[in-house]
């Protein structure tokens, strides 16, 4: 049986950066959407969104039919969240408010089958859907899940700016993702994501992770084209390889207000 592909995975391998978008509103139509449009990945998101998780697999479905990637935003640590996202076909999760190693450590060893090294303590079932139903070579599914699914861990946090040197010598983190407007917040900067204690801070994250050949994902927040053309030069120029570029919910509220504009201002209505 043919196991799915991670586009993320091999585009970094070939030095490219891939692009991705979250889903917010439990729409299968919107994954489609995102593969239609040729991005590489989508984020399932189970934290903000408003996805129940039976929802979350026909999503997934939706992903394997227009060949996107999917990852789960996971709404917590529990390692039950990262095995259900996981046995469902998520090609990784994505984990909010990581502050310290320990707490990376018990993610990724729920994320990974048991290998030779003695990481990892995902719990193993034949027949999931991440396995086709039904895994015929057990060995082989283990060790090609182990080596295609990825972590991606959120700092939030300023106590997980403090630890990421810890965080990121952990095993099994395949990416980093600096949440500015959480820092911000946390901070005590409110949204000002342009604080120069914030930018320090959110220097100090992707430069731990470039130092260790880990990526980082940058999450684009402008809600305009010049406003996104800086964003994405900013975050590169930081060192960031992953560009997470918006979400469904903003991009729609976005384009209704703005259609709603040209043809009320061709009808001179206010």
């Amino acid at each position: 049986m043919k196991q799915r592909t991670n586009l993320v995975k091999q585009k970094r391998e070939r030095g490219e950066s891939p692009l991705g978008v979250i889903i917010q509103t439990g729409s299968p139509d919107n994954v489609e959407m995102a593969g239609v449009a040729g991005l590489d990945f989508v984020v399932l998101d189970c934290e903000h969104g408003s996805l129940a998780f039976d929802r979350v697999t026909e999503m997934l479905r939706a992903a394997d039919g227009v060949g996107i990637t999917p990852f789960v935003r996971i709404p917590d640590h529990t390692p039950h969240h990262v095995l259900r996202a996981l046995d469902a076909g998520a090609m990784g999760v994505i984990v909010p408010n990581v502050k310290t190693a320990d707490e990376a450590r018990a993610i990724t060893r729920a994320a990974k089958y048991l290998d030779d090294s003695g990481h990892g303590a995902r719990g193993s079932c034949p027949s999931t859907r991440a396995n086709w139903h039904l895994a015929r070579d057990w060995p082989a599914f283990a060790k090609w899940s182990n080596e295609n699914t990825q972590v991606w861990l959120l700092i939030e946090d300023f106590e997980g700016v403090q630890n990421i040197d810890a965080i990121l010598d952990v095993p099994g983190i395949s990416a980093i993702v600096p949440g500015p407007f959480d820092l911000a917040q946390a901070m005590g900067h409110k949204a000002d994501m342009a604080h120069p204690e914030v930018v320090a801070a959110l220097r100090r994250i992707v430069g731990a992770a470039s130092k260790r050949g880990i990526d980082s994902v940058a999450v684009l927040l402008a809600t305009d084209s010049e406003g996104l053309r800086k964003e994405a030069a900013f975050w590169r120029e930081m060192g960031v390889t992953i560009f997470w570029i918006g979400g469904d919910r903003r991009m729609m509220s976005l384009a209704m207000e703005r259609r709603r504009a040209d043809v009320a201002a061709s009808l001179n209505i206010a």
